[in-house]
């Protein structure tokens, strides 16, 4: 059982008020270093209470979670720092990548090639305006999740309950898996991870 599906067994019995305050730790826990699938259990949520006003209860809830996780790894990283190697890795891995500025934490929406992201905006504060890396990381969070609550609420209005959920599922895993190719090609492009003999050949 993963740290995302125990936390929703938790607070799922617990009403709407639950269910919101389960999305505002699993985005926060993902925001820090707990892989939790939150496009997953967003859809989850949604389909839970299938209004706009709890939809945008829920978009609410997972914005705030991961604003308080990403700042907190922020604000931990700036004040412990990274251990020399890491840091070195880090920002070598920046620099790979096609789109090495501010802009990356719009496009990790699309094509995930960031994790960590307080991570990254600490140890590259000095090279980055740390305005701007919020502007975009809130500019990519409401575009992505404001049409998945769309895709969520239309996918509702057309199907019954059960199947409207089934859709929804199916939709938010190609999503991922969507995601998850585009970053590989990106990655791919950007020459992260192709090896010496890789790259003479």
């Amino acid at each position: 059982m993963g740290v995302g599906d125990f936390l929703f067994d938790i607070f799922a019995g617990l009403g709407d008020q639950g269910i919101l305050l389960c999305i505002f730790f699993i985005f926060l826990l993902d925001a820090l270093l707990v892989p939790t699938l939150p496009e997953l259990f967003f859809i989850l949520a949604m389909g839970a209470y299938p209004t706009w006003d709890f939809g945008g209860a829920v978009l609410l809830a997972a914005f705030s979670g991961e604003m308080v996780g990403v700042f907190l790894l922020y604000g931990i990283v700036r004040r412990t720092g990274l251990p020399k190697r890491v840091d070195r890795a880090l920002k070598k891995y920046v620099d790979f990548l096609i789109v090495s500025d501010e802009k990356v934490m719009l496009i990790n929406r699309i094509a995930p090639m960031v994790p960590f992201v307080g991570a990254f905006m600490a140890a590259m504060r000095k090279r980055w305006d740390v305005r701007k890396c919020i502007m975009w990381l809130i500019l990519g969070y409401l575009l992505k999740y404001g049409l998945i609550m769309i895709m969520g609420q239309s996918i509702v209005s057309y199907f019954d309950s059960g199947t409207s959920r089934t859709v929804m599922l199916v939709a938010i895993i190609t999503i991922i898996a969507a995601s998850a190719v585009v970053a590989m090609i990106r990655k791919k492009r950007s020459g992260i991870g192709v090896s010496k003999g890789d790259e003479q050949e």
